[in-house]
């Protein structure tokens, strides 16, 4: 990969952050979405939990079913952060989609798409 870009926008209630890698001859071979708290408006964790859904279902119904899911329970966690994973892989492109949580109220959400 040789070129980058990003850029960095509010989106509702979140600051969504993205990064993207292309080759010399301009083909997008990564990119990289991260949704954070928009400290200016109040973002609640069931905010974070309904984007979550809603980007593992818009992935899903354009990439199939998830190869692989993976959900912590921060609570039972002895862990201050838990980390669920959803993983999907198509012919075209492999998506992973992140959810971070903290128990001091962290939150964040990671898609990282690759193109095959």
């Amino acid at each position: 990969m040789g070129n980058w870009g990003s850029y960095q926008r509010n989106e509702n209630n979140f600051i969504l952050k993205v990064d993207y890698f292309f080759t010399k001859d301009g083909q997008i071979k990564f990119t990289s979405y991260e949704w954070n708290e928009n400290e200016k408006i109040e973002t609640s964790n069931e905010m974070f939990n309904e984007k979550f859904h809603e980007i593992k279902k818009y992935i899903t119904e354009n990439l199939g079913k998830p190869y692989l899911e993976v959900y912590e329970d921060l609570e039972k966690s002895k862990e201050e952060m838990a980390r669920d994973d959803i993983k999907w892989q198509s012919k075209n492109l492999s998506a992973y989609l992140l959810r971070f949580r903290g128990k001091g109220g962290f939150n964040q959400i990671r898609l990282a798409i690759y193109c095959n």
